[in-house]
């Protein structure tokens, strides 16, 4: 990526036609029989809410002609967010045609984005925050942030002010006539997982999704890219893995398609956590490289099913992983690798004569033992360690006792295991009580309302501000038993938002899933809708007369 003269100012301006009039700002408020007088402000519908908002109750509306003005240091990353929020304005301009009125003065003319780094590094925990104000009428939106990143999520926050939703009808298109913005995340890490073995997302679809996480200010997503079912990742030192562990050859995600989708997530700010599962999960790497598998009457007895693992005796077994985790750390951006470790069918060993052999050779008494062995010897391997990468598991490596480095990151997900696991050091994320699913239950841990309260928080009472800094975020999970391309909008969205406002503003903002704050999810669903997320409505037992009729 090439970074300009750090204060070129670059304007991009975008024609913004507006077609017929009507009254100014005709928007409807929150309730279906009564509405807002012209020209006034809604209830905002922004998504995440922000740390701190001011605005004047007035209406002004944007101008035809609209110019984004790097005012500060320019980027690649800043001019391709430009033309991708410039699109979003455009058709927000056109669809509120009806309600503009050409007739007032004070129009948006311009929007001035100070980027106060050149540095487009895109490293975890990278400062997100920003500023956004109007200060007078006839003066411009200006937004203001430390990194090109914090500028992302500030353009994010401009746009969705511009297309203030509710479910029964929409204004023009108009910002606050002054009003001020003050925002930064709450947690570094906010994540969506998706399930890439059990069906086969399309690049374009992660792309998608890619997008569809900026909407709400993700910045994680970990691809969970082997398992059982297949072995989609093409490995050019070990391709029979692919070759024969891939549902096809149309299945597989090649080294290009992973460095387009490394690129196309920086862009938007989303660091990606690719996870290669062992030593369970991993019937798959037996059709490539069937020596490194463990074999026994407690094993799975057909390929690509659980029950299979690893073999954690065999040195091949530790030469084919290095060898191929070096490959994919070279291929990823930094500075994650996730090593999976969860549900180890531990009979598979105790059914192996040869594996029972080796452990009394070399004394390891149990088989938390001989785990506590595998994870570290994968660990030390030497592509492992020249990687530089921080390696993250779920939460089983941590409960089975197993040794770790003080780096590693546990993930929580079916127990409470995060007062164990910083009281250790660690750094720990959460998915407790966040799974999107349970195998083919796609209700999972449930409605809007139960992922929006889950406060990571809350499972580490009594702890200090400095062990609750170990608690880096959390990420919603999106196993892929019964969810493919065809339905996973619907059973994400607009849950994995509600987590993401939880995730992203400030704690006092998010303790309770009331009824304002299920009209601003169902506008932002609206939102994401409009803007092609086949988001599903939220659940409108509180308020259906409001949350019901649908996206307009």
């Amino acid at each position: 990526m090439t970074i300009e003269h750090p204060m070129r100012k670059m304007a991009f301006v975008v024609a913004l036609f507006v077609l017929a009039s009507a009254a100014c700002c005709d928007a409807a408020p929150w309730t279906h029989d009564q509405r807002q007088a012209p020209g006034t402000a809604p209830t905002l519908s922004l998504w995440p809410a922000p740390a701190s908002y001011t605005g004047a109750s007035t209406l002004t509306p944007l101008a035809s002609t609209v110019a984004f003005v790097a005012t500060g240091h320019t980027s690649d990353v800043l001019t391709k967010a430009f033309a991708r929020y410039s699109k979003l304005l455009s058709t927000t301009i056109a669809g509120r045609a009806a309600h503009h009125d050409k007739t007032q003065q004070d129009t948006v003319t311009t929007i001035n984005v100070n980027v106060l780094s050149a540095n487009i590094s895109l490293v975890f925990g990278v400062n997100e925050s920003y500023t956004a104000e109007r200060s007078a009428a006839g003066q411009p939106v200006v937004i203001t942030a430390p990194t090109v990143y914090g500028a992302l999520r500030g353009l994010e926050t401009v746009v969705q002010l511009a297309d203030q939703r509710d479910t029964y009808q929409t204004g023009a298109a108009a910002v606050p006539t002054t009003f001020a913005i003050a925002d930064t995340p709450r947690f570094a890490y906010r994540g969506l997982m998706m399930d890439y073995s059990r069906h086969f997302y399309p690049v374009a679809f992660i792309k998608h999704t890619l997008d569809a996480m900026s909407y709400s200010k993700l910045n994680v997503l970990h691809m969970h890219i082997t398992d059982d079912q297949s072995f989609p990742m093409q490995s050019e030192r070990y391709p029979d893995l692919t070759s024969k562990g891939a549902y096809g050859p149309q299945y597989v995600y090649s080294v290009s398609d992973m460095q387009e989708l490394g690129a196309y997530a920086q862009d938007r700010g989303i660091i990606l956590v690719p996870e290669f599962d062992m030593p369970a999960h991993s019937s798959s790497w037996g059709a490539g490289e069937p020596d490194i598998m463990v074999t026994g009457s407690g094993c799975s007895p057909s390929l690509f099913t659980h029950g299979d693992t690893l073999d954690p005796t065999n040195n091949k077994t530790y030469e084919v992983i290095d060898g191929f985790l070096s490959e994919m750390a070279a291929l990823f951006p930094p500075p994650f690798l996730h090593l999976g470790g969860d549900e180890v069918p531990t009979a598979c060993w105790a059914g192996s004569s040869r594996v029972k052999d080796w452990m009394a050779a070399h004394k390891i008494a149990d088989y938390d033992a001989l785990e506590s062995y595998f994870v570290n010897r994968v660990a030390s391997g030497k592509g492992v360690q020249a990687s530089g990468r921080t390696l993250m598991y779920w939460e089983e490596i941590f409960n089975n006792g197993v040794n770790l480095p003080p780096s590693a990151i546990i993930q929580a997900w079916k127990t409470n295991a995060m007062p164990g696991v910083i009281k250790k050091g660690h750094r720990v994320t959460n998915s407790y009580k966040w799974y999107l699913n349970h195998g083919c239950n796609n209700y999972g841990d449930g409605v809007w309302k139960d992922f929006y309260v889950n406060d990571p928080l809350k499972f580490v009472p009594g702890t200090t501000p400095e062990e609750q800094r170990l608690v880096m975020g959390g990420e919603t999970t999106m196993w892929g038993e019964c969810v493919d391309s065809v339905i996973f909008d619907a059973v994400v969205w607009p849950r994995a938002a509600a987590a993401a406002e939880q995730l992203w503003s400030p704690q006092h903002m998010t303790q309770s899933a009331s009824s304002a704050v299920a009209r601003r999810l169902a506008g932002h669903r609206c939102r994401l809708v409009a803007r092609g997320v086949d988001a599903a409505p939220i659940d409108d037992s509180g308020d259906p007369r409001t949350l019901n009729p649908g996206c307009q």
